[in-house]
């Protein structure tokens, strides 16, 4: 192989490269095992957003293709939220927040999924930490409605961490006990679970 047939190959493996890496920043990632999801966010310390459509959906190509995926190619959501979309009618099991399998259609229910686009905001244990936002008009107002719903559920997470952790430095055996009686038993607790 000669000195530019090689250089040419180097060339071409560096823009292939670069295409592959740009071409994650085009989409917003599905997801079906929400216990990886929830770990993931966990461990960077923010809530998930979880963008419910269905294949047919224009509206919910619309909002990733003007909102989502500019927001993600900006790096704005990435440091806010954990972005994973979930298409209500793909059927079958996913794996949960806890770890079991469950129904697509026991999933969608549990957040009152009727309409597509929707998007709940979660934390690391699948609860609500803002209002949902349901349907898409035009990305100007869908964007400021989003920032505001991530500032929200964001506020909802700092809050119930810091309620958690102040309430473990007051009397650290007694809530330990009745989170891990609750939490064994399925009883309503403290609503302190945030591990």
């Amino acid at each position: 192989m000669n000195v530019h047939t090689r250089l040419l190959i180097i060339i071409l493996a560096l823009v292939l490269g670069e295409i592959a890496a740009a071409g994650s920043l085009d989409q917003v990632d599905s997801a079906d095992d929400w216990e990886t999801e929830a770990s993931a966010a966990r461990k960077a310390g923010i809530p998930l957003m979880v963008v419910f459509s269905t294949h047919d959906c224009t509206y919910c190509v619309r909002l990733k293709k003007q909102v989502l995926v500019p927001l993600v190619r900006s790096g704005k959501l990435p440091n806010k939220v954990l972005v994973r979309e979930f298409k209500i009618d793909q059927g079958g099991k996913i794996v949960d927040f806890d770890g079991e399998r469950v129904r697509t259609r026991i999933f969608v229910k549990r957040y009152d999924i009727y309409a597509t686009p929707t998007v709940v905001f979660v934390d690391y244990k699948g609860e609500p930490l803002a209002s949902p936002i349901v349907g898409y008009n035009e990305p100007d107002a869908y964007t400021e409605l989003l920032d505001e719903s991530i500032d929200n559920a964001t506020m909802t997470l700092a809050a119930l961490r810091s309620s958690f952790f102040t309430a473990v430095q007051r009397d650290p055996p007694s809530l330990i006990a009745k989170y891990n009686f609750s939490h064994q038993t399925g009883e309503a607790g403290s609503g302190f679970f945030i591990d």
